[in-house]
């Protein structure tokens, strides 16, 4: 009842399908393991190729933290999930109910700290 009543004003229709494509851009932490992995990969090789092209033209380095030789992916993670993302999808899934994705975060949550808890910068934990 009270999502209907929220879904009868044209403006707040608006906000939560802006709300929607927010949450859409931003969700990898959000995905099953082996695609949040792939995507922060994909993700921070665009930051890599930005700050080694931004440091080659001599322009100021936009984000110093995605300098390739210092970058710790899991610690990347671990900030993004908690400044952006944790509150957002705390605040959907108040108002949508979306327990699979608040599972995957959780365990994605962990799977970087339990990298970082390790010291190791990568994707993945080394072989063993």
């Amino acid at each position: 009842e009270s999502i209907k009543t929220v879904l009868t004003s044209p403006e707040n229709r608006i906000l939560i399908k802006r709300m929607l494509i927010k949450c859409a851009d931003i969700s990898n932490p959000c995905r099953p393991i082996e695609q949040c992995i792939e995507w922060a990969g994909r993700i921070s090789e665009e930051y890599f190729a930005q700050t080694d092209e931004e440091k080659r033209q001599g322009l100021p380095v936009v984000m110093p933290v995605f300098d390739r030789n210092s970058c710790s992916i899991p610690k990347s993670q671990i900030s993004f999930i908690d400044y952006f993302i944790t509150d957002m999808f705390d605040a959907w899934d108040a108002f949508a109910d979306l327990p699979n994705l608040m599972q995957h975060l959780d365990s994605n949550f962990k799977y970087w700290k339990g990298l970082d808890d390790r010291k190791l910068r990568s994707l993945r934990p080394p072989p063993e």
